[in-house]
């Protein structure tokens, strides 16, 4: 069974790790660059990367020269009588996430769950840490997906990064990507697992998420500046996909 000992958002850290080792960790990285020493050898971890470091490897961590980061950090233990993976090993695993909206939504969510510490907090934060890891495996035997499926979702998925602020259509995107409005879909929620309109819905939540946090703006400002025309929608949206209410962020 997976025992969490810490879930930490570390946003533009000053400090770093000299030396860690015993329990597992999880790392997503959200922005910036973060570099590790795995024993001995150099991983510089970008945007939207994703690290898990086994136990028994030795780790340390800083700031990557001239760039700070911001990333998710968990750190657990797990019974080895149950590996986390189907093929039974262990090792280090790096890999950019073909899902990374959904993964950041999630451990944003556990790191709600961890702070709040409400009723069943450990059992929802296990249940979480352990969809992330069914995640994993998943896209782990799917590395194998066609290039040109792969190479035509990355261009939508980069379309609603870069324009997740205004109203996106699905016509839009089957024009973009040179298929028709209903393969587009298809197409790729095989790839990614969602929707393009989830996809664009995880994008735009966990932005506000980070806004809600890091800044000043009301919940009005924030739904429309992320092309929410109807607070109540958003506020529906907003608890949909993180568990509470927007105005529940800062208390």
């Amino acid at each position: 069974m997976i025992d969490i000992s810490g879930v930490f958002h570390d946003v533009e850290p000053s400090w770093g790790i000299n030396s860690d080792s015993g329990r597992s960790t999880l790392v997503f990285v959200t922005d910036g660059i973060v570099d590790y020493l795995i024993e001995g050898e150099k991983i510089s971890l970008e945007k939207g990367e994703l690290l898990y470091i086994p136990a028994y490897l030795k780790r340390s961590w800083s700031n990557a020269v001239h760039m700070t980061h911001k990333k998710y950090t968990v750190v657990f233990s797990n019974d080895i009588h149950q590996p986390l993976f189907s093929d039974n090993k262990e090792d280090l695993i790096r890999f950019k996430p073909r899902k990374a909206a959904y993964y950041e939504q999630r451990l944003t969510f556990l790191y709600v769950q961890w702070l709040s510490q409400r009723s069943f907090y450990r059992e929802m934060s296990r249940n979480i840490l352990s969809e992330i890891f069914i995640l994993i495996a998943q896209e782990k035997e799917e590395w194998h997906t066609s290039p040109i499926k792969e190479k035509t979702v990355r261009k939508i998925q980069e379309h609603i990064l870069y324009n997740y602020r205004r109203n996106i259509t699905i016509e839009e995107l089957a024009e973009l990507a040179g298929v028709t409005s209903n393969y587009v879909t298809v197409l790729f929620k095989e790839v990614l697992g969602v929707t393009p309109i989830q996809y664009l819905h995880q994008t735009r939540i966990n932005t506000a998420w980070n806004l809600l946090q890091s800044t000043g703006m009301s919940v009005r400002e924030v739904a429309e500046y992320l092309g929410y025309c109807d607070q109540s929608y958003f506020n529906r949206m907003f608890k949909k996909w993180m568990g509470m209410a927007p105005t529940h962020v800062r208390v």
